[in-house]
């Protein structure tokens, strides 16, 4: 019986840590908590920008820019400023 159990033990034991590890891409749906919004890089934020501006508006990527992007000390806001290189 041990020598069954073990290896289903460490199979699924991998298969959780793998799963648990895989990177999920950004979305403003309810389906990213906040937390993995403050936490990812300022390029993720600026990639999910543009792809959600590609969605939702006519715009291009081209059309906007990300002028900056404040996190608070604390970990707990994060702010985007866009601007519209439209005339």
């Amino acid at each position: 019986m041990k020598k069954f159990l073990m290896p289903l033990t460490i199979t699924l034991a991998t298969i959780t840590l793998f799963a648990s590890c895989a990177k999920k891409p950004l979305t403003l749906d309810e389906n990213t908590s906040m937390k993995t919004l403050i936490k990812a890089s300022d390029k993720e934020i600026t990639d999910l920008i543009f792809k959600e501006v590609a969605e939702k508006t006519n715009m291009s990527q081209e059309d906007v820019s990300v002028e900056y992007i404040l996190r608070d000390d604390d970990g707990k806001a994060i702010a985007v400023k866009l601007k519209s290189n439209k005339d």
